[in-house]
């Protein structure tokens, strides 16, 4: 029985191989060639899959972008619109200005200076009750932005003064006005930050009195108007 077994496996193995010799080369070559074009058809179907993967990513990125710019446009046109009203209120030649407070133009955008004789004392860092009320009335144009309030003194040289150099009663005189502007509910400590330039900075040139009394002052850069 078991040789019979044998057989049978043998013999049909057998009758396979010479199904498999019945093909001719002809029709074993078209076999090939088929499997061939299938393979890379198979291939260019997975390209095209790839790219149109990408092309989806790109078009939901400029989708994304497209709104974010809507969106921008309509911040922009809001903060201009602020600006200008700030620019009535406190633009060169009104009335405000002539009260020792402007808004001007700078490379990094709009930021109100203020005198330093009307903030400070010579040589001092608190700030004078006039300083107060005029950082008071500012405080509603500030409201939810964010801003760098920066120190300038004149190029005279400090001889009796605890700061010791203009550099430093710079940066004291922006950490003062810093400090107003949150304490008054204006700002958040997180929306203020606070730089010092010194005499290096000036506005206008030269030494002169005039000059210099330009040259002392406090900017609030208004970093997102």
């Amino acid at each position: 029985m078991k040789h019979q077994k044998i057989s049978f496996t043998t013999a049909l193995a057998t009758l396979l191989l010479a199904s498999v010799a019945c093909v001719s080369p002809e029709a074993h070559r078209r076999i090939v060639g088929a499997n061939s074009v299938l393979q890379a058809e198979k291939a260019s179907l997975m390209e095209s899959q790839k790219a149109l993967a990408v092309e989806n990513e790109r078009l939901r990125a400029q989708v994304q972008d497209l709104g974010k710019r809507a969106a921008d446009a309509t911040w922009i046109d809001e903060q201009k619109k602020k600006i200008a009203g700030l620019l009535e209120k406190y633009g060169e030649g009104t009335r405000s200005a002539q009260d020792g407070v402007e808004l001007i133009r700078t490379p990094e955008g709009y930021a109100f200076r203020v005198a330093g004789g009307v903030l400070f004392s010579p040589g001092r860092n608190d700030l004078s009750e006039q300083g107060k009320k005029t950082l008071a009335d500012l405080v509603a144009s500030l409201q939810g932005r964010r801003v760098r309030v920066e120190g300038h003194t004149d190029d005279t040289p400090i001889q009796r003064s605890q700061w010791g150099t203009n550099l430093r009663l710079s940066v004291e005189r922006a950490m003062v006005v810093g400090d107003f502007l949150i304490q008054a509910g204006g700002l958040k400590a997180a929306q203020v930050g606070v730089a010092g330039y010194g005499e290096f900075r000036p506005a206008v040139e030269g030494t002169e009195d005039s000059s210099r009394q330009k040259n002392r002052r406090v900017e609030i850069l208004l970093l997102d108007g």
